[in-house]
């Protein structure tokens, strides 16, 4: 099975209670399961349903995450293209244009971005504490327009981050779903520089992600389209995930290659 790097695919525990813990096989699900095991309602509005490949990486992204997450959102629609946009959050829905597909792998790992990006919008809406939230909101004011202050612009060159803190923690969230090693170290640099803004954000991101479950360990990710993981030997999103502790500055210790849950 040939692994094409790009986004994040996983088959996660529930539970959080196991560092190291034995990999499971890779499952594939359809959006009937993420409805039967999450409680979130998959809708079209458009001319096309979900296809087997992208609800299957639907039900990879929600297995990943913590159940506080993934209960915040409880409806998915797809939607005709919308010249503006690929996908668009409000309270507990998450909406999905046509034009954002999983027919290729680099659409497959657009697809994952994207979705990943709408989750963090819901997390803002329902999950963060007011507390959370007036912390983020200041952190993006203090950010000013040093572009090293948010992870858009160091992790894909786009300034998207920038718009508000919505966008902000949202780009921050799928940057971090996506690669989470890439993002510690981006975060790493920029404390080595004094500079301390970007690392506040990613403690907020931990402590929701987390919900103070752990505060000594933290879930780490890494997305990917793996070539052959259908039935039918087609590709889909997978998502890697594996619970590490933190060091003494509350950051993830990433091995060189962890003991992912698949």
């Amino acid at each position: 099975m040939r692994r094409y790097f790009a986004l994040l695919v996983l088959i996660a525990l529930g539970s959080l209670t196991l560092l190291g813990s034995a990999q499971e096989p890779l499952q594939t699900g359809t959006c009937e399961q993420i409805h039967t095991d999450f409680g979130v309602v998959i809708l079209s509005e458009s001319t096309r349903d979900f296809d087997s490949v992208e609800c299957a990486t639907l039900y990879a992204i929600f297995k990943s995450l913590p159940v506080h997450i993934r209960s915040a959102v409880t409806l998915i629609k797809r939607l005709p293209r919308d010249p503006e946009a690929a996908g668009r959050a409000y309270g507990s829905t998450i909406e999905l244009y046509d034009g954002l597909n999983c027919d290729t792998i680099p659409n497959c790992r657009d697809f994952m971005v994207v979705v990943f990006h709408e989750i963090a919008h819901v997390a803002h809406f329902r999950v963060f504490t007011p507390q959370q939230a007036q912390a983020y909101r200041q952190l993006y004011w203090r950010s000013g327009s040093d572009p090293g202050n948010f992870i858009g612009p160091l992790y894909r060159g786009r300034r998207y981050a920038t718009t508000n803190e919505y966008e902000d923690f949202a780009e921050l969230f799928a940057a971090y779903t996506e690669d989470s090693n890439r993002v510690v170290n981006f975060v790493r640099d920029r404390l080595s520089k004094n500079e301390t803004i970007l690392f506040e954000k990613l403690k907020i991101l931990f402590d929701v992600l987390m919900e103070q479950s752990q505060p000594q360990s933290v879930l780490v990710y890494r997305s990917e389209v793996w070539d052959g993981a259908m039935p039918d030997g087609n590709f889909r999103g997978v998502v890697r995930r594996a619970l590490l502790p933190r060091d003494a500055q509350g950051l993830p210790i990433i091995p060189g290659e962890p003991d992912w849950e698949d």
